[in-house]
């Protein structure tokens, strides 16, 4: 006999992942932004359900769908760069909150280590390879995410310290040349 709750749960994630394709079927379709209420009425779904399938849609398709103050569109979509530079300062100032919410839980995630080893030992993550590499692999995939962050803002930092040398204030050549060195040098 088949484990109920297991199969309430299987049942729970086919209408998800179908939810999710019908999402990208109405994006595709439209070529162009589609509001989230739009969405929800051409699928029938309220909101709960729309943001389980969008979660699993975006999760799967990480660099493909859009949020835009005109609505969600997929990235082939994309129309103006009006568009994208909301969605640069969308996206940007959620980083900028989220992370500072994170910062305040520092220390609970500098305890992660020792927690995943604590529960490892008392057999509750157990010793099944393919799960423990999944997780690796999606921390790792927010590890990258985070490296190409920070060489994005290093760059930016760079750049606006360059805008914020000072000239070079002798006529002598050898002279200027020392002090565009010794002024790059400052830079990180």
């Amino acid at each position: 006999m088949p484990n109920a709750p297991l199969q309430r749960r299987i049942a729970a994630l086919q209408r998800i992942t179908d939810q999710a394709q019908g999402i990208y079927d109405i994006l595709d379709a439209e070529r162009g932004p589609v509001k989230v209420a739009d969405i929800q009425q051409r699928l029938r779904i309220g909101g709960q359900e729309y943001r389980l399938a969008r979660q699993h849609l975006t999760s799967i398709l990480t660099d493909d769908v859009y949020i835009t103050q005109d609505g969600l569109v997929l990235k082939k979509y994309v129309q103006t760069m009006n568009q994208r530079f909301w969605h640069l300062a969308w996206s940007l100032g959620l980083l900028e909150v989220s992370g500072q919410q994170l910062v305040m839980d520092e220390d609970l995630l500098a305890r992660a280590p020792a927690a995943l080893t604590a529960v490892w030992n008392q057999g509750k993550i157990g010793a099944d390879a393919a799960r423990l590499r999944l997780l690796q692999g999606r921390a790792r995939e927010r590890v990258g995410t985070l490296l190409k962050l920070a060489d994005m803002y290093r760059r930016i930092d760079r750049q606006l310290g360059l805008f914020l040398l000072p000239y070079v204030t002798t006529k002598d050549w050898n002279q200027g040349l020392r002090q565009i060195k010794d002024q790059l040098g400052t830079l990180p």
